[in-house]
């Protein structure tokens, strides 16, 4: 549907009022709809494999992946929610006898999902199966960078459910200004950190509460003793999956100098090895978006006029695909090391020793992810102390965002708020607080005149 003005009050009404009714607050209203996700995923994958081949170039696997994330946080949820829902006791004070307290979780009421482009169908149905898990209602806004799968989520979405649980509004991004400026009760956005700080002040207007899931700078550190083999396989993939526009892809390696060249040649090979000698031909590289391919073959001209092509740099305007190409660069360029690549480059800097990288990292604003191959426990808990990041991964890439429970988000310019699993459910949650006073043992003391009570609370607390 497309905006109007009427739908502001009255549509968005109807979402919240859904959820005052208290209807959703039973765990049966909260599976239902989440089955009914799984549903639509399920009776619909080849159109949704088609749609994202058309807006991404998107292979069959990268397509089922998107799926899959889903379906994972489903069975999750479907297992965990029960306990995730019961009240949790808080300690009460001895001095305040006989009371209680607890906190209950209860629904936020509607919620505004902003989807991205990069990952159009995941990072809508994600996050909704956690609204979902908490007991709320949701409007989708998908992206208009991917005009096919944001119709099908249009199309599907008004066929599966009621316009009183969610409702999908498409359009660019005017509509999407349109819709910020409602008094929903959260707004959950994926996308750059610069539109995050757009969207937060827009939402500010009436204290509308965000989770921004936002750029991430992810560094990679690779130490002389790490398996530069499984190393180099593990990082090409995470690194040109959906041609590097993953927030959690790897955006730039820092490596020990004297096993440089030797890893620089295990990249090589796992590219040809993945991609063939032609990547742009393969059917395992998408496309990047238009604007991202422009910004992107900028980058590759002035590399390439300076000789610091490492590997790669060949791209197709008309298939808006560019190859995986390693870039040398050095620890001053600062234009490359803070800013999100979200393409297929990958830049390479020797270091003389790990400090080094450090410095560079702790300069930048904090990361979504830090990547670290080989060293040891006591090197890991040290980088783990001095850094600060949405996520530590050891030895691999990409992981932290496949693992349902683990709580996901970043920190400061990577973002705000965590979702996934549990951490979903209370995101998307109030946690209020309830305390029982019992009538018995009302002493007058902590009512006037307080002269009395003064040895009390000297006695209690020491003042």
């Amino acid at each position: 549907m497309k905006i109007s003005d009427k739908f502001h009050l009255e549509d968005i009404y109807k979402l919240k009022n859904t959820v005052l009714t208290g209807k959703t607050e039973d765990i049966k209203w909260r599976i239902k709809h989440i089955n009914i996700v799984s549903q639509l995923l399920d009776e619909n994958k080849k159109e949704i494999i088609k749609s994202l081949f058309v807006d991404l170039g998107k292979s069959e696997i990268e397509g089922l992946a998107e799926i899959l994330l889903v379906k994972e946080e489903i069975s999750l949820i479907k297992k965990k929610l029960n306990s995730w829902m019961r009240p949790k006791k808080i300690d009460t004070p001895f001095y305040l006898f006989p009371s209680s307290s607890k906190v209950v979780y209860e629904p936020l009421g509607c919620v505004l999902i902003l989807g991205p482009y990069n990952y159009p169908l995941l990072y809508v149905f994600k996050p909704l199966v956690n609204i979902f898990s908490a007991g709320n209602t949701a409007v989708i806004k998908p992206s208009e960078k991917c005009p096919a799968t944001s119709k099908l989520i249009q199309k599907l979405t008004s066929k599966y459910f009621h316009k009183d649980v969610l409702l999908t509004v498409e359009g660019d991004y005017k509509q999407s200004i349109k819709l910020i400026e409602q008094n929903f009760d959260h707004i959950f956005f994926t996308g750059s950190t610069e539109t995050g700080k757009s969207i937060m002040k827009l939402a500010s207007k009436n204290l509308t509460p965000l989770t921004l899931e936002l750029s991430g700078t992810n560094p990679v550190i690779i130490f002389k003793n790490a398996n530069l083999e499984i190393a180099a396989k593990r990082i090409v993939w995470g690194k040109f999956f959906n041609s590097g526009q993953s927030c959690m892809a790897p955006n730039h390696i820092f490596v020990d100098k004297e096993i440089e060249k030797n890893f620089i040649e295990k990249l090589k090979q796992c590219i040809v090895s993945f991609y063939g000698e032609d990547p742009i031909i393969s059917e395992d590289l998408s496309k990047l978006e238009k604007k991202q391919f422009s910004s992107t073959v900028e980058i590759i001209k002035r590399y390439k006029k300076e000789k610091r092509i490492l590997y790669g740099g060949t791209f197709s305007k008309k298939k808006l695909k560019i190859s995986p190409t390693i870039l040398k660069i050095k620890s001053t360029e600062t234009d490359i090391l803070q800013k999100e690549l979200f393409s297929s480059l990958l830049p390479v800097i020797g270091i003389n020793d790990k400090e080094s990288a450090l410095k560079q990292i702790n300069q930048t604003s904090k990361p979504l992810a830090i990547y670290l191959f080989g060293g040891n426990k006591k090197i890991h808990n040290q980088i783990s102390r001095i850094t600060s990041s949405g996520t530590i991964c050891i030895n691999d890439v990409m992981l932290p965002v496949l693992i349902p429970n683990l709580p996901f988000g970043g920190v400061g310019q990577s973002g705000i708020g965590k979702f996934h699993g549990e951490a979903g459910f209370r995101n998307f949650s109030n946690q209020k607080s309830i305390t029982f006073k019992g009538f018995l043992f009302d002493l007058n003391l902590r009512y006037p005149p307080y002269e009395r009570i003064k040895k009390f609370l000297q006695f209690i607390f020491k003042i």
